[in-house]
């Protein structure tokens, strides 16, 4: 866990672990047509208030920030709800039928990974209390990672591989990230060049490379990232932000799809492990046993509620 704290804060004070080749988004994104970003819903939402920054701390109120008891467990319970919110909606069932986003470990882990994403470029962007952002950052990051530590035990792996796959699982989830990084910092004033470094992105890590994925698919869902980025980073109220409370706003419009033929394509079966009554969500224990959690009532079960 150390290993991985060291290689987050190298991520989120550089923004990026490195750059990453643009080669995939541009070779996909001859085989489509650009998406209009112009075009995306905006969450409707009231306005924010803001606040000037502070001053940059010292090394002593760094040291109490981090250390104060009241502080670190404040950190802790927002870091947990904001990892929670991006499970629920990486969880939504939307994306693994009418999306048809895949149902194994590693596009289900992408598109958690997606959403804890939105929220450290949210993190990344305070300016005023930058340092506690990036304690509250590594949270979220810990939580993840116990989160996918459970989720590779479920899978029933040796045990005595669990870490080697934990570093493999951490590996994919920051040059996921950073792939997004990239398309947001290199292409920031080229919205063109931005939405084909995204559909590279999300062709790569989401799809896992499918040839066979269909174009109105891939830009489907590179509309969602660039849409839901806007949202969250500049739009998301941040008193909402800092008590853990995330609007995602629109899920996208998956009505309508075609194959790579032209064909329409039909939704996915509902796994019925999948549906879960609100406000109900699905959580593991270590060891990957899984339970259910009432987030409105903080109410646990190991029974699935119906």
């Amino acid at each position: 866990m150390a290993a991985a704290r060291r290689a987050l804060r190298s991520f989120a004070e550089s923004g990026a672990m490195g750059r990453v080749s643009s080669s995939a988004g541009t070779a996909l994104s001859k085989r489509i047509r650009v998406f209009s970003t112009t075009d995306l819903p905006r969450a409707q939402q009231p306005e924010g208030s803001s606040s000037a920054p502070v001053p940059e701390k010292g090394f002593f109120a760094k040291a109490l920030e981090k250390y104060s008891i009241g502080r670190q467990q404040g950190r802790i319970e927002l870091g947990e709800r904001l990892f929670r919110a991006a499970q629920r909606r990486a969880d939504d069932v939307a994306w693994y039928t009418a999306g048809h986003v895949g149902r194994d470990f590693r596009p289900r882990h992408a598109m958690l990974t997606m959403h804890v994403w939105f929220l450290h470029r949210r993190l990344l962007a305070d300016r005023i209390d930058p340092h506690a952002s990036l304690l509250v950052q590594e949270e979220v990051f810990d939580v993840l990672w116990n989160d996918s530590r459970s989720r590779i035990r479920a899978e029933g792996v040796n045990e005595l591989t669990v870490n080697k796959h934990m570093k493999d699982t951490q590996q994919v989830s920051f040059q996921h990230m950073t792939h997004y990084d990239h398309a947001f910092t290199e292409y920031k004033d080229d919205p063109v060049k931005r939405f084909e470094e995204l559909v590279g992105a999300v062709w790569n890590h989401v799809l896992l490379k499918d040839e066979d994925a269909p174009d109105d698919l891939v830009k489907r869902l590179a509309a969602y990232v660039e849409y839901q980025h806007e949202n969250i980073v500049n739009e998301l109220p941040d008193r909402y932000f800092s008590e853990g409370r995330i609007n995602w706003g629109c899920m996208p419009d998956f009505k309508g799809m075609k194959d790579s033929s032209g064909r329409s394509m039909q939704p996915l079966p509902l796994d019925p492990d999948d549906s879960l009554p609100e406000p109900w969500i699905k959580v593991r224990t270590d060891g990957g046993d899984i339970y259910y959690w009432d987030t409105e009532a903080n109410m646990t079960s190991w029974q699935r509620p119906t």
